[in-house]
């Protein structure tokens, strides 16, 4: 037996026992949010030296997020030790733990930031999170059972879950289907129950679906905003042309309640199409200095990072900048390398008390501050009393000091 599958059974006593199942739920504690949350990420990352050369001072800061000078920090040099490099970092990319590394680390666990604080807080909204790819790319949502969290794909499927108008009857339909699955599940593994961990997960992991079937059933009962679509269906084909869409479905559900935590992630997928670049995202990142393919990176960063641009000034429009703490982050540094040294991470509003930039990184090596520092920060400003976050119970002390 592994050391960390000898950890989960010791926190449940040993075997659990058969009537396990009639146990009641865990008591939690949770937080009323006081801020909105929207995280943002690149799959593959931005262009290495746009965000990395001259810190504060560097391309993207001063040419695009300019404007944001005093209520926006940038995180120089920030990453978290042990991380490594490759593909495997993607799905962390606010995780702060590789899939392939949980073996490794028995105490932490491979549960998303946007999960956290959908774990941690009461739902308050009709969507206790949103979890949404512009386009298709790695999961990285995943929740406390460390299972990636289904993504809401493009921007038509979005607009159906906040603001289409809907059938009740189907839906409610579709509810007892699942809940008829899920019953059947639990009806196998009590048949077959023997107290192994990987029992006692799924066990746990069941009745996880069961509470959020719960509560969308309530929320049925809440009548749903209706808004009309103002684009087509053929646009979210070309995604970066097209990601204002997007951005303005998540600014319409803070703006009328629909959710409190969104994470919006443009995959690698298709991300050139409309752009007129032959090359995929991936093929790109690997540029190997030719300059056709780093032209195309930096269009893309662009295109990426001006619509982020253009949802800020929303929030600020509509009063909810301060309000709403937004994080700009990417697994990767240099995507070149598919390294996870010196990420890109720009953090924006919140009531933070801002800075021009904070240094992470001592050298090349010494992390002054870590991305669990940052995720903490993210959670003590959400309004948890337990804001850490795996390797991480200290925040970084800037973004609350005057």
């Amino acid at each position: 037996m592994k050391r960390r599958d000898f950890l989960k059974l010791s926190a449940l006593g040993a075997v659990a026992p058969m009537n396990s199942f009639a146990a009641k739920k865990e008591d939690a504690i949770r937080v009323n949010l006081k801020k909105n949350v929207v995280l943002v990420n690149l799959d593959l990352g931005l262009y290495a030296p746009h965000f990395r050369d001259n810190g504060a001072d560097c391309k993207y800061m001063t040419e695009i997020f300019s404007e944001f000078k005093g209520k926006m920090t940038y995180l120089d040099g920030i990453s978290e030790p042990g991380m490594g490099g490759g593909h495997e970092c993607q799905p962390a990319s606010f995780t702060a733990l590789r899939y392939d590394h949980r073996d490794l680390y028995t105490t932490r666990k491979m549960m998303s930031l946007d999960q956290r604080l959908a774990d941690g807080s009461v739902q308050e909204t009709r969507h206790k999170f949103l979890y949404h790819q512009v386009n298709r790319g790695s999961s990285m949502s995943w929740n406390r059972f460390e299972q990636p969290i289904p993504a809401i794909s493009g921007a038509n499927e979005l607009y159906e879950q906040l603001f289409a108008r809907t059938d009740k009857d189907l839906d409610k339909a579709r509810i007892r289907r699942e809940r008829d699955i899920l019953a059947a599940l639990s009806r196998n593994i009590r048949r077959q129950w023997t107290g192994t961990p990987q029992e006692t997960d799924m066990k746990n992991s069941l009745d996880y679906q069961v509470d959020l079937l719960d509560e969308r059933e309530r929320w049925l009962k809440v009548k749903k905003p209706y808004l009309k679509k103002t684009f087509g269906e053929k646009e979210e084909s070309n995604p970066l042309p097209s990601c204002a869409n997007n951005f303005e479905l998540i600014h319409e559900a803070l703006m009328k309640q629909q959710t409190k935590i969104a994470f919006v992630q443009f995959g690698g997928s298709s991300l050139q199409r409309g752009m007129g670049f032959e090359l995929g995202h991936h093929a790109n990142g690997h540029h190997a200095g030719y300059p056709e393919r780093i032209y195309a990176c930096e269009q893309i960063d662009t295109a990426v990072l001006t619509n982020v641009r253009t949802f800020l000034r929303k929030l600020q429009e509509s009063n909810l900048y301060d309000d709403t703490i937004v994080l700009f982050h990417c697994g990767m540094g240099n995507a070149a390398a598919h390294d996870s040294r010196r990420t890109a991470s720009f953090l924006f509003g919140g009531g933070f008390t801002h800075k021009k930039s904070i240094k992470c990184l001592e050298g090349k090596k010494e992390h002054i501050y870590s991305t669990c520092n940052l995720f903490s920060s993210v959670l003590k400003q959400s309004g948890f009393k337990d804001y850490s976050f795996n390797s991480s119970k200290e925040v970084i002390p800037e973004l609350f000091k005057a």
